[in-house]
């Protein structure tokens, strides 16, 4: 309930925040009321013996609880500090500034300190809640916010803990955000590969069409050998840098043979949408990217997520494969044929011609 009471605290300081350029200062000097106090831009300073029934809200200004008093509900702080000797029945939140709690500081909620601050706690202080440094997120339920006419709370303890609140509802949207950088970010770096070096990434798509099964096998080969030999290096003191350079190295060819694969299926792509005079870095970022979303696709959902891994194995040894076949690009593979063995020579009979047979038969 705690840590529910400060995450409102917060989501109101960052709405109130955004009015403090247009509300006005309170005159200097006004008692606390039953009601609590709330100031903009300006510091209060409650002194030994006095009393806020209610709680004490501070837009852009600092709060000073001196020894002997008490605010009969919670502290909230925006932009400013809070030092506190006295005693305060709720909680203490603070944003953009820092929180003093002296010896005979006395909270009996929870201590919150988010963007921005830093708390400090003499030995006397006593805290009954906890303190929590940043966004206080957890422990936020979905069954334990109020409850809205019309929307009912599903009893379902799976369906709940999928919709448990904002923290699960942040934890997806940053989730999703992270997924679509990255996905952005792999087709940018394959537009600028092939930029560089086009005969060399066309080679590669070449080569998966050419040789697939090759470069399967090459690639699946290569992953297993080398992982191996990194675990092997890494294992030791000494070998540890090579472990790391080595691994570095097969993240590299890794990446340019996905980048082959994509330009290859962007060029298909672009071919049939009729299009004229295709450049490589738009192939590429493209194909790059159309296969980098689809992976990364299947691979978050929940029931697909076995075939987002095996698209991702399969192009990506198919990819590898045909790096280390044509040693990144720079060379033709050419498959071997196996040689058939020469022809057996066989003695063929001599023709006998008619005349010479009919005088052989009168002689």
């Amino acid at each position: 309930m705690m840590h529910k009471q400060c995450f409102i605290w917060l989501i109101v300081l960052l709405a109130m925040g955004l009015l403090l350029s247009a509300v006005p200062a309170l005159a200097d000097g006004d008692p606390p009321g039953d009601d609590g106090v709330v100031l903009w831009n300006e510091d209060y300073v409650l002194g030994d013996g006095e009393r806020v029934n209610g709680d004490l809200v501070v837009f852009n200004g600092d709060v000073t609880l001196e020894a002997g008093s008490r605010v009969a509900g919670s502290v909230v702080v925006w932009n400013g500090g809070a030092d506190v000797e006295g005693t305060v029945e709720g909680d203490l939140v603070v944003s953009g500034g820092d929180i003093y709690l002296g010896d005979s500081a006395v909270v009996e909620g929870d201590v919150v300190c988010s963007w921005n601050c830093n708390i400090e706690v003499e030995e006397g202080a006593r805290i009954d809640g906890s303190i929590v440094e940043g966004i206080p997120l957890r422990g936020l339920h979905f069954d334990q916010w109020p409850e809205f006419p019309g929307v009912p709370i599903p009893p379902s303890p799976p369906l709940a803990s999928w919709v448990a609140g904002p923290e699960r509802v942040l934890s997806w949207m940053l989730k999703i955000m992270r997924g679509v950088v990255g996905v952005l970010v792999i087709a940018a770096v394959a537009g600028l590969v092939a930029l560089m070096w086009p005969r060399q990434t066309a080679q590669v798509g070449r080569t998966v069409v050419e040789a697939p099964w090759p470069s399967f096998g090459i690639g699946l080969l290569t992953v297993g050998a080398a992982t191996a030999l990194i675990i092997m290096l890494a294992i030791t003191v000494c070998l540890s840098p090579v472990a790391a350079l080595a691994a570095l190295a097969l993240g590299a060819a890794g990446l340019f043979g996905w980048i082959g694969v994509g330009m290859l299926v962007g060029e298909r792509l672009l071919q049939a949408l009729n299009a004229r005079g295709i450049a490589p870095i738009w192939a590429a970022g493209l194909g790059t990217l159309l296969i980098t979303l689809i992976s990364t696709g299947l691979s978050a959902a929940f029931c697909l997520a076995p075939f987002g891994w095996l698209m991702v194995c399969v192009l990506g040894c198919l990819g590898l494969g045909a790096v280390v076949l044509t040693r990144f690009g720079t060379t033709d593979y050419v498959p071997s044929h196996p040689t058939s063995p020469p022809p057996l020579l066989v003695e063929e009979p001599e023709l006998v011609e008619p005349q010479e047979e009919a005088e052989s038969s009168e002689a």
